[in-house]
């Protein structure tokens, strides 16, 4: 026979078929060389138990499981029936290997062996098959009906199919989804269940395909399956939104099994709300013991959303597993976690978990408080091990206490990393009159130069900032910084206004659209309005998902009154917090927020009061997954 591998895996699988092909004699190699491998995988004893030639190697082989598994129900149950009184403990993991015994060397008894042969050929082709089929079925050998009375044999060859089909799947959506841009989803492997938005213009059902997030609408994946063959696999990459995440840096979120997502987004282009949920009782493999969501983030970024309407902040890699009117677990492997539900924030940090009640209409809303965190459990290990291959022993997780990890999501969230000065770019072709209004970037919205800004309802600005207005500016965009910004800004987990985000005090770092989008004409149609024309250079349309605005507070009552696009109002709810944050469901209702191909549409951001001449900073998203940026 063809091994299919060399891996321990391969062999278990080949020792599979040689059995149920009835050549024992080579499967107990294909066994011994896979224990040279791992003495130690449970598995590998299983099936050389039903490997064994008599009694004696049975025992041997019972033994090494109940060592590596002493609650091993099949195997206690045989060890009990056949163990002499004389054996009181199982074999250590150094006991010998059982071996094919020898043929007897005299003709003798050769001629005794085939006298027996003969004897147990005729009682077989007879009496004796009910006899031994009955005797099998009572030894373990020939299970009967469901799993709940499998054999170690059967569990065995189960796993070792398991995981060449889950090995094939992850393997297959690495090679489909290996360039997955951001704020976009993969479909990773068979299958999945789609529902898109109206204006969604590419194809969502098969492997390979991908879709913008803000064109998905929900997303089921099938569990996994031996007899279809099929495992159910999506790529999400999001922008990592935490203030010290470096531009263009992307969280990859892998939803797998029976699981189902809601984006809850709105308009947003990246994902930052959704309803998540993984059925119970539907997996078959050991090696994933649940369905569910797995994060993971590149060192020193992390994401900030809500799921299932819990606020979860995250710098590292975590897993996630909810089940409707039941518990959402996050367990995080590397890094720190937040999350906040109900009212209380609880933090931990690697080698724990945390769960939250989950309920309401469908089952998947957040009804209760974080509990306490508890540590991590074989069933995450193994589940980890699986998709990422790592964090398969504790060892292997640098843990991280509750004190630190809140001192690491403090960090991340209130400070601002030094940023490196990147190169001009080419001025806007359209722009005549000289100016100093320049485009930034700004990786916790820290202002530069600047005062220190605190927030609430008393902002000091500082001195006049520059750049400065003279006259009608052009737009240089040049994501340019002069100094270390020195602005922090803790953030609130609830909304003070309509229209506040509860994602981050801070500007979410996106990168620059370059030429693709570009502004001009910057003026003040009326003392209290700020305007500017965007043009869309690009060969398809882009929609606004998200705007974001500091401004100077000098008047008591100075706030955000409406935003209007090309003439049509997209936002009147009015914010006195600055900054401000809309997106999603923040959008008036039927706003049209899509600026067609090679299209200029004038966009007014109106005011309460008068504008100040300095102390303004605007951030407008595009769901292409970048941003233009304008201050004054």
């Amino acid at each position: 026979m063809n091994h299919s591998g060399n891996s321990l895996d391969a062999k278990l699988h080949d020792a599979v078929e040689l059995l149920k092909a009835g050549q024992k004699k080579e499967a107990r190699q294909v066994l011994r060389e896979a224990l040279t491998m791992d003495r130690n995988n449970i598995a590998t004893w299983e099936l050389l138990w039903h490997a064994a030639y008599n009694i004696e190697e049975e025992l041997q082989c019972l033994k090494h499981i109940l060592a590596l598994d002493p609650k091993h129900k099949e195997a206690r149950q045989r060890f009990d029936t056949l163990r002499p009184s004389s054996i009181s403990q199982p074999l250590s993991a150094n006991d010998p290997i059982p071996h094919t015994p020898k043929r007897p060397s005299s003709r003798k008894k050769k001629q005794q062996s085939g006298v027996l042969l003969l004897f147990l050929g005729l009682c077989i082709s007879t009496i004796c098959t009910s006899v031994a089929g009955f005797a099998l079925f009572r030894s373990g050998y020939i299970p009967l009906g469901g799993p709940s009375s499998r054999t170690a044999t059967a569990l065995a060859a189960n796993n070792a199919s398991c995981q060449i089909l889950i090995d094939k799947a992850i393997q297959s959506s690495g090679s489909y989804c290996d360039n997955t841009g951001p704020n976009n989803v993969c479909y990773g492997n068979t299958t999945i269940k789609a529902d898109l938005t109206t204006n969604a213009t590419r194809r969502f059902s098969e492997r390979g395909d991908m879709i913008a997030v803000n064109e998905l609408k929900r997303l089921t994946a099938a569990p996994l399956n031996l007899a279809n063959n099929e495992w159910g696999v999506a790529v999400f990459k999001v922008i990592a939104n935490l203030p010290r995440s470096l531009p263009g840096e992307t969280v990859t979120m892998v939803v797998f099994g029976n699981a189902t997502l809601d984006n809850d987004s709105g308009n947003s282009g990246n994902l930052e709300s959704f309803y998540f949920s993984s059925e119970l009782g539907k997996v078959t493999c050991e090696k994933v013991p649940f369905d569910g969501l797995m994060i993971t983030s590149p060192d020193g970024s992390g994401v900030h959303f809500k799921v299932n309407n819990s606020e979860l902040t995250l710098i590292g890699s975590a897993s996630i597993k909810a089940i409707k009117n039941g518990d959402m677990e996050i367990s995080v492997y590397k890094g720190s976690a937040r999350v906040v539900s109900n009212g209380k924030e609880q933090y931990f940090g690697a080698g724990q978990k945390v769960s939250v009640a989950l309920g309401g209409a469908n089952g998947n809303q957040s009804v209760g408080t974080p509990s306490e965190p508890q540590p991590l459990t074989n069933d995450e290990m193994n589940m980890s091990c699986t998709l990422t291959g790592q964090y398969c022993t504790p060892s292997e997780i640098t843990p991280v206490s509750q004190t630190d990890a809140q001192g690491q999501i403090q960090n991340q969230i209130t400070s601002t990393p030094s940023v490196v000065p990147t190169p001009t770019l080419s001025p806007i072709p359209s722009a005549t009159v000289p100016a100093t209004n320049t485009l930034l970037v700004l990786p916790s919205a820290t202002h530069s130069p600047g005062p220190t800004k605190t927030p609430g309802p008393t902002k000091t600005p500082g001195p006049t900032r520059t750049p400065t207005r003279t006259n009608t500016p052009t737009i240089t965009n040049t994501p340019t910084r002069t100094s270390t910004p020195t602005r922090t800004n803790t953030p609130s987990p609830t909304p003070t206004t309509p229209g506040a985000s509860t994602s981050t005090p801070d500007a979410p770092l996106v990168p620059l659209c370059g030429s693709s989008v570009s502004l001009t004409n910057f003026g003040n149609p009326n003392p209290n309005e700020f305007g500017m024309d965007i043009t869309n250079n690009d060969v398809t349309a882009i929609t606004i998902s998200r705007f974001f605005a500091y401004w100077v507070k000098s008047a008591p009552s100075q706030k955000l009154d409406s935003l209007t696009l090309d003439g049509n109002l997209i936002w009147n709810t009015s914010d006195t917090t600055s900054p401000s944050d809309i997106s999603g469901s923040d959008w008036r209702g039927g706003a049209n927020l899509t600026i067609p191909s090679t299209a200029t549409q004038n966009l007014v951001v109106t005011f309460q009061d008068n504008l100040d001449p300095t102390g303004y900073e605007l951030h407008i998203y595009f769901d292409s997954g970048c941003q233009i940026v304008a201050s004054k």
